[in-house]
């Protein structure tokens, strides 16, 4: 298991800052969160530098940066049904998933997040579907040539890993492979546990925090989720991929404590896990 943070916990911090304080903490990894627009970009977004800059902020510590976390989705509805094929947007999210696989292949980055969203009530399943698994096809195909890959995580209509999973069985590419968010799963009411053993293989990232029973942001292991069991069982499964670290700053300003001490004290957890997980081995 590898450690890393997402800069959803830093939104104020530069990239360089940002990179610079995962080494001086120990962890192995920092994932950047990017907006396709630059008026919702953090100061730390990546494409708001050259990607040879990016590239040479990771090189210089030995941080790797695990990937591009972006807000992509595929379910935007076709309208009208006919026309819309045609003129407007049949392919949506094509082309933005491109665009942030361009520039994580120019910056070394292997992965891209993105999403499948939501499947409609008011229209069969099989028709939102269908959409979904077309653009996701077509947006995994955008990796040929390249050492990026696709993931896919779960939320909306497949926030449980069973749905995510048909989801990438379903597009069956060998460019599309899995980042499991545990709050999502809870909400979702599924025992994150049993989801990472269904995903297998094609897990690649899990994503954690923590809540109190209300729902609220703490930090982690101080509220609800059985993260010290996560990584037992994670290490049973032989499990080598990232564990990113989210702290909703970016989300929930009025959050207390400084990014630092919120990534500090998330530092030295995990790897208090990590150990007493390996033991039980």
């Amino acid at each position: 298991m590898k450690t890393a943070f997402s800069t959803l916990a830093c939104p104020d911090w530069t990239l360089e800052a940002a990179v610079n304080a995962a080494d001086e903490m120990g962890y192995q990894g920092v994932e950047m969160r990017s907006f396709t627009n630059p008026c919702e970009r953090m100061v730390n977004d990546p494409l708001s530098l050259e990607p040879e800059r990016v590239a040479h902020l990771f090189d210089q510590t030995g941080v790797a940066p695990v990937g591009l976390a972006t807000g992509v989705v595929y379910d935007t509805p076709i309208e009208p049904p006919v026309i819309g094929r045609v003129f407007l947007n049949e392919e949506a999210g094509v082309d933005e998933t491109k665009s942030f696989v361009d520039f994580a292949d120019r910056v070394g980055v292997h992965t891209v997040r993105v999403f499948g969203a939501h499947l409609p009530a008011a229209e069969p399943k099989t028709w939102s579907m269908r959409r979904i698994v077309e653009r996701l096809s077509l947006a995994s195909q955008t990796c040929r040539n390249t050492d990026v890959r696709l993931l896919i995580e779960n939320s909306d209509s497949f926030a449980r890993a069973s749905d995510l999973m048909g989801l990438i069985e379903r597009v069956d590419s060998p460019n599309l492979e899995a980042s499991y968010n545990i709050q999502a799963a809870v909400n979702a009411g599924e025992c994150p546990i049993e989801g990472v053993s269904v995903l297998g293989d094609a897990l690649k990232i899990v994503r954690i925090g923590d809540v109190d029973d209300d729902g609220n942001p703490v930090l982690l292991g101080q509220g609800r989720f059985p993260l010290a069991k996560l990584f037992e069982t994670l290490a049973g499964m032989d499990y080598r991929g990232w564990i990113v670290y989210e702290y909703p700053k970016h989300w929930c300003p009025e959050l207390s404590g400084d990014a630092r001490s919120v990534l500090g004290h998330a530092a030295d957890s995990m790897f208090e896990w990590i150990k007493g997980a390996a033991a039980t081995v």
